[in-house]
C-alpha cells in the first residue's frame, strides 16, 4: 500500500470511528429505552398473552430471517451503504412513534415488531462498512470502544426508564416520543459515516447458502453459533418475566427489574468490551468464542436457579460480561472467515440462521417456564451452550481462525 493510499485509509478509518461513536451513543439510548420498556409495558400495562410476548421477543429474529431477501432487493442500489442504514432507521423511528398511540396489546406489539424487523437489517450493512473502512488488525479495538460507550449510555437510560415507569406506566408513551427523536439522531450520524454502494456477490439466499455447504469452516461455525444462540435466546424474555411476574414469587419493581436485566449487564458489558476487543484481534477466534460461552453458561444457569437478589445481580453481571464479547463477535466474526467481497453474503446467511433460531426460541422458553419451571430453563440453556463449546473446540486448529488471518 502506497503512502498516499495508507493516509487515505487512515482518514476513512478515523472518520468512521468518530461518527460511529456518535451513532452508537444515540443508538444506545434507543435500544435501552425501547428494549427495556417494551416487555414490561406488554406484561404490566397491556397484560399481553404469552404468544404476544414471544412475538415481541422474536421481532429482531424475524428481521434476521428476511435479511438475505433484503440484501438481494437492495444489492443493485447505487446508494451508499450509510444512506441505506439511515433510511432504515427513519422507518424504525416511525414505528416507535406509532407505538406511543397504542390502545391495546396487539397494536403495541405490532408496532414494536415492525421496528425490530427493520432495525435487524442494519448489522448486515454495517459489517460491509467495517470490513472496508477498518484494517483486519484493528476492527475489534475500534468497534469495542464505540460499543462500550453505547453500553454506558444504555445503562443510564434503562435506570431512568425504570424510575419513570414506576411513577406511572402510561409514561411509556412519552418515552416512545423521546426515543423516536434519538432514532433521528442515529440516522443523521449514519449519513456521516463514509461508505460506498453495496458491492456484494449476494444473488439470493439459495445461492448464498452454497457458501455454507462448500465452506466447511463456515458450516461448523454456523452450527456452533446456532447452539449457543438457542441456549441464550430461550432466556431473553424469560429474564424479565421471571422477575416481573408474581407467579414466580418475585414481582419486583420496574426499577429493580431493569437494574437486574439491563443496568447491571450493561455496566459489565462496558467493563469487558475493551478486553474482548483486544482478545478478538490477538487470539484464536474459536477460543475467544468458547470463553464468551463460559460466561453465558455460568450466568444463565445461576440466574434461574435462585431468587436471591445478590445472586441474581451476580448472574446478570456474568451475562453482561458475555454480551460484551458476544455482540462484537456476532458482528465481526464473518470478516475472519469470508473471502474478500463476500462479507455481506456470509453475514446474510449468518443473520438468516440467527432468525431461524430466534423466532421459535421465545416460544420454547415460555413453554419450559410455564410447564417445567425456571430451573429447567437453566438446564436447557446450559446443555446447548456446552454443545456449542465442543464444536468451537474442534474448530480451533483452523488457520483462518488464528489472529490476523482475514
Amino acid at each position: 500500500m502506497s503512502g498516499e493510499s495508507k493516509t487515505h485509509q487512515n482518514s476513512v478509518a478515523s472518520s468512521t470511528q468518530k461518527f460511529d461513536l456518535w451513532r452508537n451513543t444515540c443508538n444506545g439510548i434507543v435500544e435501552a429505552s425501547f428494549a427495556s420498556a417494551c416487555l414490561l409495558v406488554a406484561i404490566r400495562y397491556f397484560g399481553a398473552s404469552d404468544t404476544a410476548k414471544s412475538l415481541l421477543a422474536g421481532g429482531s429474529f424475524i428481521g434476521f430471517l428476511i435479511t438475505p431477501l433484503f440484501l438481494l432487493l437492495i444489492g443493485r442500489s447505487k446508494l451508499p451503504v450509510s444512506v441505506l442504514c439511515a433510511i432504515l432507521v427513519l422507518f424504525v423511528a416511525l414505528s416507535i412513534l406509532a407505538s406511543a398511540a397504542a390502545t391495546n396489546a396487539w397494536f403495541y406489539v405490532g408496532c414494536v415488531l415492525l421496528g425490530c424487523i427493520i432495525a435487524a437489517q442494519v448489522p448486515s450493512l454495517m459489517v460491509h462498512i467495517y470490513s472496508n473502512n477498518y484494517s483486519s488488525n484493528e476492527r475489534g479495538r475500534k468497534i469495542s470502544g464505540n460499543l462500550m460507550l453505547s453500553a454506558v449510555v444504555g445503562s443510564v437510560t434503562a435506570l431512568l426508564v425504570g424510575f419513570i415507569l414506576d411513577k406511572d406506566l402510561s409514561h411509556f408513551r412519552i418515552g416512545a416520543l423521546v426515543t423516536s427523536v434519538f432514532c433521528l439522531g442515529t440516522a443523521y450520524f449514519h449519513l456521516k459515516i463514509p461508505s460506498k454502494p453495496l458491492k456484494s456477490e449476494s444473488r439470493g439466499l439459495s445461492k448464498d447458502l452454497v457458501y455454507a455447504i462448500k465452506d466447511r469452516l463456515f458450516f461448523w461455525m454456523l452450527t456452533g453459533w446456532m447452539l449457543v444462540g438457542i441456549g441464550y435466546l430461550v432466556t431473553i424474555p424469560l429474564r424479565v418475566e421471571y422477575l416481573a411476574n408474581p407467579e414466580h414469587g418475585l414481582d419486583l419493581s420496574n426499577t429493580m427489574v431493569l437494574c437486574i436485566t439491563m443496568v447491571i449487564p450493561l455496566i459489565c458489558r462496558v467493563g469487558s468490551t475493551p478486553l474482548w476487543g483486544w482478545a478478538f484481534d490477538k487470539f484464536n477466534l474459536a477460543l475467544v468464542r468458547i470463553s464468551i460461552n463460559l460466561f453465558f453458561l455460568l450466568g444463565l444457569f445461576l440466574y434461574f436457579q435462585t431468587k436471591d437478589l445478590m445472586l441474581l445481580s451476580f448472574a446478570s453481571g456474568l451475562i453482561g460480561t458475555a454480551t460484551g464479547g458476544g455482540t462484537m463477535a456476532w458482528t465481526l466474526w464473518v470478516t475472519k472467515v469470508a473471502p474478500k467481497g463476500a462479507e455481506s453474503s456470509y453475514m446474510s446467511v449468518h443473520s438468516f440462521f440467527t432468525g431461524v433460531r430466534g423466532i421459535p426460541a421465545p416460544f420454547l422458553g415460555y413453554w419450559i417456564l410455564t410447564n417445567l419451571g425456571p430451573a429447567k430453563v437453566s438446564w436447557t440453556s446450559a446443555s446447548f451452550i456446552i454443545l456449542s463449546c465442543l464444536v468451537f473446540a474442534k474448530l480451533a486448529s483452523d488457520e483462518r481462525l488464528q489472529p490476523g488471518k482475514c
